[in-house]
């Protein structure tokens, strides 16, 4: 057994992230689809036009594929209050309609506002079409389960670079996940490293800079944290003030890579090795001092599920500077990762 099989063993969520923008479309859509990968989300441009979402029926947009091609034919109505408090569904905030008689006329997308800003998922409370711009939404199975404007997106991942964190710029209190990439647990992913993306591995740093804030807030409980090589913590500042935080908080964590150059002076529990555990796996476990447990309905944000029930990202590199993986809150897959490094690593 190797960390690919235990990845392998856990199936993913598929979800879509529809990019609502007019004003540059096409480089916003051409950024997201860099960051997020082929597989964690199919990134659609839905571009919406109109005034109110009373003319929602008549006004009109384009959905279209990040490949360019079209997406699947739906018919939609605007929801009522009835199906509101049901929760927004895909078909219930949008609708596709047709223009003439052709049939292999290009599909057209409307956009109910109101339908939105009755979400608590999404974080828009505009009151017409006009003001539906800049908004990426996440959706699962038909249904909105996340959304986030593109500035906390750019703050977070597409206009920042690892540097930030590299360098200790953005320490570990300054991080907060929009709600768009903390929807993506669970969701499988593929991420490419430079040169083939500038930016889809900062989505991995993230992630793993969130899980350590989870445990440096925590104060107890476990981390354990891969670099591939042990060096990194000497030659990566920000790495090295994050962990340091971490073990003096009172977390007992545990650092593994090749031994290459061991970080001294560190308050953790060293565990080095050359299989491809150590080699080619990216995770960040944190496991509170209670153990992995469900949470219960009134833990309302992402940091209080991960001091509660635990957090874990597991990423592979399946191929040079390709990492596939995942990250979740599920209590039997963190159990499943963390078991496997405590015993094997």
């Amino acid at each position: 057994m190797t960390l690919e099989q235990i990845l392998d063993r856990f199936d993913g969520v598929e979800r879509s992230l529809v990019v609502v923008n007019r004003t540059a479309p096409d480089p916003v859509l051409n950024m997201l689809v860099d960051t997020f990968g082929d597989d964690a989300v199919t990134v659609i441009d839905g571009r919406a036009v109109g005034e109110t979402a009373d003319s929602a029926s008549t006004e009109r947009g384009s959905l279209r594929q990040a490949d360019g091609g079209e997406t699947g034919t739906r018919e939609g109505t605007i929801p009522s209050e009835a199906a509101r408090s049901r929760g927004v569904t895909a078909g219930e905030f949008t609708a596709e309609q047709s223009t003439g008689s052709d049939p292999d006329a290009t599909r057209e997308l409307v956009i109910d506002a109101e339908a939105l800003r009755q979400n608590d998922a999404v974080s828009f409370d505009g009151d017409s079409l006009s003001d539906v711009e800049n908004l990426a939404l996440l959706i699962e199975g038909g249904a909105v389960v996340a959304g986030s404007t593109l500035d906390e997106l750019g703050e977070a991942v597409l206009f920042v670079n690892s540097d930030l964190y590299i360098t200790g710029s953005r320490s570990v209190d300054e991080l907060d996940l929009p709600s768009v990439i903390s929807g993506l647990d669970d969701a499988m992913f593929t991420l490419r490293g430079y040169p083939e993306s500038n930016r889809q591995k900062l989505l991995l740093i993230t992630i793993s800079r969130f899980i350590e804030r989870i445990a440096w807030i925590a104060g107890d409980g476990m981390l354990r944290s891969s670099f591939q090589r042990l060096s990194r913590l000497d030659d990566e500042v920000g790495t090295r003030e994050v962990y340091e935080r971490v073990s003096a908080a009172g977390v007992d964590t545990h650092l593994y890579g090749v031994p290459d150059d061991v970080p001294n002076d560190l308050d953790a529990t060293i565990h080095s090795g050359y299989t491809s555990d150590f080699t080619d796996s990216w995770f960040v476990v944190y496991r509170p001092s209670d153990g992995t447990q469900p949470v219960g309905p009134d833990v309302s944000t992402d940091i209080e599920r991960g001091l509660e029930g635990g957090v874990a990202l597991l990423a592979v590199e399946s191929e040079p500077r390709v990492w596939s993986g995942i990250w979740t809150f599920e209590p039997d897959r963190i159990a499943a990762i963390h078991q496997y490094i405590k015993r094997t690593l």
